[in-house]
């Protein structure tokens, strides 16, 4: 009787597990309309730490740095901050001392990797960093564009 009962927990287990993946989907598509549109995000619970979690140890092992960032935002299907795609790196196995970087360096030189590659990934005003193919063009480029004139307004007012 008891094998019968904790196969019948097993399996509902596994159902529950699927229906609060599929739930947590629903709510980073949400989000993520919301945020084109300009909105802010609806909901704040969708970290998804089930699909974080099965990061496999040796997943980014060996992988040059941009496509194992790439890998880890497609996995996140959504815009993480840069301490996020450092975290998930690690999970992963990254090895970041073949990069050359100090060990108290990790997290700022992977925001400068990531915002320099501007070829795949985009950084978001809110410092969040996203792939560059999630996004409207003519959004970036006004955004690119706004930039540009910030810096350029900046080094003026430094020249007088």
């Amino acid at each position: 009787m008891s094998d019968k009962l904790t196969a019948a927990v097993e399996a509902l287990q596994e159902e529950l597990e699927k229906q609060l993946s599929e739930a947590a989907d629903t709510k980073r598509m949400i989000n993520g309309l919301l945020r084109r549109m300009g909105k802010e995000p609806l909901y704040t619970d969708t970290s998804d730490d089930a699909q974080s979690s099965t990061i496999r140890a040796d997943q980014f092992y060996g992988k040059p740095l941009a496509t194992a960032a790439r890998e880890f935002l497609e996995r996140r299907k959504q815009a993480c901050a840069a301490e996020e795609v450092l975290e998930g790196l690690k999970r992963g196995g990254f090895d970041f001392k073949g990069t050359g970087w100090k060990d108290k360096d990790y997290l700022r030189m992977l925001a400068i990797s990531m915002a320099k590659n501007n070829t795949l990934f985009h950084k978001l005003p809110n410092g969040t960093f996203g792939l560059l193919n999630w996004y409207d063009s003519a959004s970036i480029r006004k955004a690119d564009k706004a930039k540009q004139d910030a810096a350029e307004s900046s080094a003026e007012e430094s020249a007088s």
